[in-house]
C-alpha cells in the first residue's frame, strides 16, 4: 500500500494543516494575502501543466505536487477564515453598542438544566436607545417559563446577552473556544424576560426532523418502563445523549462501551447493510441500481438528520453515500479515498469540525480498525467458529483503542480496563437493539406493533445495561486521572506509526528510529521530574464557591480544599492531573485567632487565610506572583495579600 495511491488522503492532510495554521496565526494573515497566494500558486501550476502538455512530456515532478499541497494548505486557511465569526462584521460578537433588547428565532427544543431550561437562539436584530441594530448570530438562552419554547418561535428578549467567558483556571476545559467553534459566542439568562410574538419556519427541513424525533421520543416515554433503558434508547437510536443520567453515562464510559451511545458508522453501517441483505445492487440493471442506491442515500441522510447531524454520523453518512455513488457504476472504491473525501467535504463546509471530539474519534477509530485490525487478526487463526467470532470482535476493539487512546485520555482522562469484554456484548447488542429499535421508530404511530417492538427493544437494552453495569463494578474497571498534553498525543501517534511500519517493513533504520524516540521520551520525562523537584509553586484556584490551593514541591502535591462542590471536577482536577506528581498530601492547617494558619513544607513562613484573603507572612518575601489570564500565566504585581476571588493565581517561591 503506497501513500500516492490515495490522492484525497494527501489533500485532506494538507487542508487540515491549513486550518491548524489558521488557529494559531490566523489573525496575522489578512484574507487578501490568502486569496492572492491561492491565485498566484494556481496560475503557476497551470503554466507548468501547460508546458508539459505543449512539450508532450512530464516534467516538474517535484514542483507540481508540492504546488498542489501548498494550494490545499491555503484552501484550509481560506475556508477557516471565511467560517470564523470573528471575521464577519454583522455578527453579534462584533456589536460594540450596548443592547437593550433583541428579536430572533428559537432553533432547538427545550433542554432541561439544573436551574433553568436552555435553547439555541438565532438573533435577527437588536435595539439600543430606541434605534434598530442589524446583526445576526447564535447564542444560548436560559429561561424559566412554564410554557415550553419550540423551534420556530419568534421571541422578543429584554436585556443584553453576555459573552461566554473563558476558563478561569489552568488546564480547565475551554468552553468559550468550544462554543465559538460552533459559531456561538454569547449566552443570556433571560428567566421570564421575553415575549413570544409569532412563529416562522426558519429551518424547515431541520424543524421537520426535530418534530419527528420529538414524536418518537414521546412514544418511547410512553412505552419504556425503566428510566435507564429509556435514556439508552434515546442515545443509541436517536443520538440524544444530553439527558443521560450521570450513573448511566459513567457506567458505559467505564466499561468502554460509550461508543455505541454515539450514533456513528456502526449505526449507519447497520442500516446500509440491511438493504444489501435483500437486494444486491450489482445484480440490478443500471437504471434500477441507481434508483435503489439513491433511495438508500436518502434514507441514510434522513436518519442522520433525525439523530441531530453529529460529526460522527455526518462522517458515516457522507462516506456511505460516496460508496453508494461509486457502486452506481459498479465500481469498488478505495475505502481510504472514501474516508478522506468524506472528511474533506465536511471540513470545507465547517473547517472547525477538526476540533470536535466526535469527528476526531470517529475518523481515528475507523482508520485504526482498517489499518491495525487486519494485522492483529493474522496473529491467531482459531479453528473454532465461535472463537473466531470472539477474536474478530476483540481485535476490532483493540485496534480502535490503540488508535484513539491518546484522544480519549486527552479529553476524558480515563482508560476502560475491560473494553475487550464490554465490546463482546456492546457491538452485537447494539446490532440487535438497532434491528428492533429502527423498525419501532418507523411504526411508532401504529399502536399494537409499536408496543411489541418497544417491549423487545427495552428488554434487549436492559440485558446490555445489566452487563455494562456489572463490568463497571469489577475491580480496577478503569484507570482515571490520566493527563496527556498535545505534544504527548502527537508523540504517541508517532511511536504507533513507527511501530506499525516496523511490523510491516522490519528494518534496522526503523528499529533505531523507534528506540531513539523512546529514549528521547525517557530523557524528557527525567528532565521534567528534576525541574519538578526544584519547583516550589502555590496554585490558588479561581472558584465560584469555596477555596482550593495546591502546593507543588519535589514532585509531590500538597492540597487544601474548603467548601468546594461541582467546581472540583472541572476547575481543579484537570490541573492536578496535568502536574503529574508522584504523591499527594494535605496541607497542614491550624485555626488561630487571626484565621486559618496553613503550613507549607520546607517554606520559612506560613500562609494566613482570612475569609477571602490569603496573607503571606513577612518571611515569604522572595517570590513571584502570576495571574491566569487569556490562557496563560502572566506576571502580576507582587503582594503579601492575595484576594481569593474568581481569579486563579500562582506564587513561585525562589
Amino acid at each position: 500500500m503506497r501513500f500516492s495511491e490515495f490522492p484525497f488522503l494527501r489533500y485532506v492532510v494538507f487542508f487540515i494543516l491549513g486550518v491548524v495554521i489558521y488557529s494559531f496565526f490566523g489573525e496575522n494573515i489578512p484574507r487578501n494575502v490568502i486569496l492572492v497566494t491561492i491565485v498566484s500558486v494556481y496560475l503557476v501550476y497551470l503554466i507548468l501543466v501547460g508546458i508539459n502538455i505543449y512539450q508532450h512530456a512530464y516534467r516538474f515532478k517535484i514542483i507540481l505536487p508540492n504546488l498542489a499541497y501548498i494550494l490545499f494548505v491555503f484552501f484550509g486557511l481560506y475556508f477557516a477564515n471565511d467560517t470564523d465569526i470573528k471575521n464577519q462584521p454583522d455578527q453579534l460578537l462584533n456589536v460594540e453598542v450596548p443592547i437593550q433588547s433583541y428579536l430572533g428565532t428559537v432553533l432547538s427544543n427545550d433542554e432541561a438544566k439544573p436551574n433553568s431550561i436552555a435553547n439555541r437562539f438565532l438573533v435577527r436584530m437588536g435595539f439600543s436607545d430606541g434605534q434598530e441594530i442589524a446583526f445576526t448570530g447564535e447564542l444560548l438562552i436560559y429561561h424559566r417559563s412554564e410554557k415550553p419554547l419550540y423551534p420556530g418561535d419568534v421571541i422578543l428578549v429584554s436585556g443584553n446577552p453576555q459573552t461566554i467567558q473563558g476558563p478561569k483556571n489552568p488546564n480547565e476545559f475551554n468552553y468559550q473556544r468550544f462554543m465559538m467553534r460552533q459559531k456561538i459566542s454569547h449566552q443570556h439568562f433571560i428567566a421570564d424576560r421575553f415575549e413570544v410574538i409569532g412563529k416562522v419556519n426558519e429551518r424547515p427541513v431541520e424543524e421537520f426532523f426535530i418534530g419527528i424525533r420529538t414524536r418518537i421520543m414521546e412514544k418511547m416515554d410512553f412505552y419504556f418502563k425503566e428510566q435507564a433503558n429509556l435514556q439508552v434508547a434515546k442515545a443509541l437510536l436517536l443520538g440524544q445523549k444530553k439527558n443521560l443520567d450521570k450513573e448511566v453515562s459513567e457506567a458505559y464510559s467505564t466499561a468502554g462501551a460509550m461508543h455505541i451511545l454515539a450514533v456513528s458508522g456502526l449505526h449507519v453501517g447497520i442500516i446500509y447493510g440491511f438493504f444489501f441483505l435483500f437486494v444486491k445492487p450489482f445484480r440490478l440493471k443500471v437504471s434500477k441500481r441507481v434508483l435503489y442506491l439513491s433511495l438508500i442515500i436518502i434514507l441514510i441522510w434522513g436518519y442522520a438528520m433525525l439523530t441531530g447531524m453529529s460529526p460522527s454520523v455526518m462522517r458515516a453518512a457522507t462516506m456511505f453515500s460516496l460508496m453508494a455513488l461509486a457502486q452506481m457504476k459498479s465500481r469498488s472504491p478505495s475505502i481510504f479515498n472514501a474516508i478522506a473525501l468524506s472528511a474533506l467535504i465536511l471540513l470545507v463546509l465547517d473547517p472547525f469540525l477538526i476540533y470536535a471530539v466526535g469527528f476526531q474519534l470517529s475518523y481515528i477509530a475507523l482508520l485504526g480498525i482498517l489499518v491495525i485490525q487486519p494485522m492483529l487478526v493474522r496473529l491467531w487463526l482459531p479453528g473454532n467458529r465461535f472463537l473466531e467470532y470472539v477474536w474478530q470482535i476483540s481485535t476490532v476493539g483493540i485496534a480502535a483503542q490503540m488508535a484513539t487512546f491518546p484522544i480519549s485520555a486527552y479529553y476524558f482522562h480515563i482508560f476502560p480496563t475491560y473494553f475487550i469484554l464490554s465490546n463482546l456484548v456492546a457491538i452485537p447488542g447494539a446490532f440487535l437493539i438497532m434491528s428492533f429499535g429502527v423498525p419501532f421508530m418507523v411504526v411508532a404511530e401504529v399502536p399494537i406493533l409499536s408496543g411489541i417492538l418497544a417491549w423487545l427493544t427495552e428488554k434487549l437494552i436492559g440485558m446490555v445495561n445489566v452487563i455494562v453495569f456489572w463490568i463497571r463494578d469489577l475491580p480496577a474497571s478503569k484507570i482515571s486521572e490520566i493527563s496527556l498534553s498535545v505534544w504527548e498525543v502527537a508523540f504517541y501517534w508517532s511511536l504507533l506509526i513507527l511501530f506499525l511500519l516496523l511490523w510491516v517493513y522490519p528494518g534496522k533504520k526503523l528499529g533505531i528510529t523507534f528506540l531513539t524516540l523512546i529514549i528521547i521520551a525517557g530523557i524528557i520525562r527525567v528532565i521534567d521530574v528534576i525541574f519538578q523537584h526544584r519547583n516550589r509553586e502555590l496554585y490558588i484556584y479561581g472558584l465560584n464557591q469555596g477555596k482550593a490551593m495546591d502546593f507543588l514541591y519535589k514532585a509531590s502535591l500538597y492540597s487544601f480544599e474548603e467548601n468546594i462542590s461541582k467546581d472540583y471536577t472541572y476547575s481543579i482536577l484537570p490541573n492536578r492531573s496535568a502536574l503529574k506528581t508522584f504523591n499527594s498530601y494535605s496541607i497542614l492547617a491550624f485555626q488561630t485567632e487571626q484565621g486559618l494558619d496553613l503550613i507549607l513544607p520546607e517554606i520559612d513562613g506560613n500562609l494566613l487565610l482570612q475569609d477571602q484573603l490569603l496573607i503571606l507572612t513577612d518571611n515569604l518575601q522572595d517570590k513571584d506572583v502570576f495571574e491566569w489570564k487569556d490562557g496563560s500565566w502572566q506576571k502580576s504585581k507582587i503582594s503579601d495579600t492575595l484576594d481569593l476571588g474568581e481569579k486563579a493565581l500562582k506564587v513561585r517561591f525562589k
